[in-house]
């Protein structure tokens, strides 16, 4: 709902009418859901195995999924370790597609706020930005909270997680990056924007064609509308 509040991109007008039977789920939208879902999965496996195996004994205990022991503490951990990258993952992306393709840190073209220009963006939709906070709050009772942690969500609170939380995050946001950055350079290859920028659509063909072709009796219509 966040994003349906977003303002439309500076340079909308640029690009050629939407196609109508396309729909929403184009084939760069489908790769990208392939390939930050992608990208999402190894960071959170490699969150549960640094928790458990690199800085932890490795130890999975037993019976981890029915109660909360010592032995299964670790496992506890790693668990809200993951969560909590997952959670923040798919929020930071809301913000991240608020364009296809332009960075996170310059979605304006032509500012001169290099450093801040993200910090107005993220502001200037406030509805997204305090759904965000929410959903960034919302990981602390699954962790803190006695009885929902342990007994409900099978978490434990983290310590020095945090840190491999905030590290995941950022590798998440370069790699989210990088990506925006390798679709940018191919959309700037003329023959990869011919069809979508400088060649008329079906559909921008159908709604002028009428003006295009001349039709007379809309002609005849502008004529006698401008005499009165």
């Amino acid at each position: 709902m966040g994003l349906g509040f977003e303002k439309a991109a500076p340079d909308i007008l640029q690009g050629s009418p939407h196609e109508g039977k396309t729909g929403t789920f184009k084939a760069e939208v489908m790769v990208d859901i392939f390939v930050y879902g992608l990208w999402m999965t190894i960071l959170s496996l490699a969150a549960f195995m640094v928790v458990l195996f690199g800085f932890g004994n490795g130890d999975i205990g037993s019976h981890c999924n029915d109660t909360y022991s010592e032995e299964c503490d670790t496992v506890f951990r790693a668990r809200a370790t993951t969560f909590v990258c997952l959670t923040w993952f798919a929020l930071f992306l809301a913000w991240e597609t608020t364009s296809p393709r332009r960075s996170f840190f310059r979605m304006k073209p032509g500012s001169t706020k290099y450093l801040t220009q993200w910090a107005y963006d993220v502001w200037s939709n406030q509805f997204l930005f305090w759904s965000v906070v929410c959903g960034l709050l919302s990981v602390i009772p699954t962790l803190y909270i006695p009885v929902i942690n342990e007994k409900v969500f099978r978490h434990r609170g983290l310590g020095w997680e945090w840190g491999v939380v905030f590290v995941e995050l950022a590798f998440f946001l370069c790699g989210v990056e990088l990506w925006k950055f390798c679709k940018r350079c191919y959309y700037r290859n003329p023959k990869t924007t011919a069809d979508s920028l400088d060649v008329p659509s079906a559909a921008s063909s159908r709604v002028f064609s009428r003006y295009i072709a001349g039709d007379s009796t809309l002609t005849d219509a502008i004529t006698i509308q401008t005499m009165k």
